[in-house]
């Protein structure tokens, strides 16, 4: 038998150089994967501004590395052996953009803009700022879906983060006692309400403090200990900013009052003194 498989190679004609280069390619992981013909994905462009209040930090200034976080990660940097705890510089905010496919973190700039082209699609957004020992500012967030190649304007705040809450609180579970926690100290809340498509929107509250209803809650500034903090709504690409938030879950409709701020993909802010709006397959909209 084999005699006779090596009379067949022997006699068999002989591949081109060729044509084992090009099989050879053909194998290769990965081969074609970054074609130059090969379709683009569509793409948006998203802009805009993220004011803090740690933009009123010297710029350059050194703190201990120790004494300093960001988005709730310690900075670690390059420090060399036996000098773990050196003086950095503390960094702009951070704006963070988690598709399925891609995730894209950029730094505001000396006056808080950031930009970024990212395909279309569905994007968690993430804006934090540094955090020092005893001063911390809050995070802010939005799920947002992007269908068509444009141009977005999303511009937010970062407030001063309450640091303790001495709230007294009861209940017999720890989940009860935490939901009555965020009650009295603030906290957020995420509904999932998804488009008729199936797209996996959400509506995000920040808050300093709520009461539970029947129906759903009842949002509130804190005058006392955080008189410059609204609550803060968002869906998709809409949000707003007010001193009272009445969100009713099974209406799915959103009322506001006090200083409401309300601004849409362009960017644009309308203020008015109040507004009701409903929520409907993925948009915002006047009830």
């Amino acid at each position: 038998m084999f005699e006779l498989w090596k009379d067949y190679f022997a006699t068999r004609p002989k591949p081109k150089a060729t044509n084992v280069i090009v099989a050879l390619l053909l194998l290769a992981p990965g081969f074609g994967r970054f074609a130059p013909n090969g379709p683009k994905p569509v793409t948006f462009h998203i802009q805009g501004t993220i004011s803090s209040p740690m933009d009123s930090l010297p710029n350059g200034l050194l703190v201990r590395r120790s004494r300093l976080k960001v988005c709730g990660e310690q900075v670690t940097g390059t420090a060399r052996v036996g000098d773990e705890d050196s003086d950095v510089a503390v960094p702009r905010t951070e704006v963070t953009f988690q598709g399925e496919l891609i995730t894209r973190t950029v730094t505001v700039d000396e006056k808080g803009a950031y930009q970024v082209d990212l395909p279309i699609g569905v994007y968690k957004m993430t804006a934090c700022g540094p955090q020092i020992t005893g001063l911390a500012v809050t995070e802010y967030r939005r799920l947002i879906r992007i269908r068509l190649a444009t141009t977005i304007t999303l511009n937010g705040t970062l407030y001063s983060a309450r640091m303790s809450c001495d709230a007294v609180v009861g209940g017999d579970t720890e989940a009860q006692r935490v939901e009555e926690w965020k009650n009295s100290c603030g906290s957020e809340d995420f509904f999932p309400l998804p488009a008729k498509d199936g797209t996996p929107l959400e509506l995000y509250v920040r808050y300093p403090q709520r009461d539970a209803t029947s129906r759903g809650y009842i949002y509130r500034s804190q005058q006392t200990s955080q008189p410059d903090v609204p609550v803060f709504v968002a869906y998709n690409l809409f949000s707003l900013e007010a001193q009272k938030v009445v969100y009713d879950k099974q209406a799915q409709t959103i009322e506001a009052s006090g200083n409401v701020i309300v601004t849409d993909a362009t960017g644009i802010a309308h203020k008015i003194d109040s507004t009701e709006f409903i929520i409907r397959d993925g948009e915002v909209v006047l009830p």
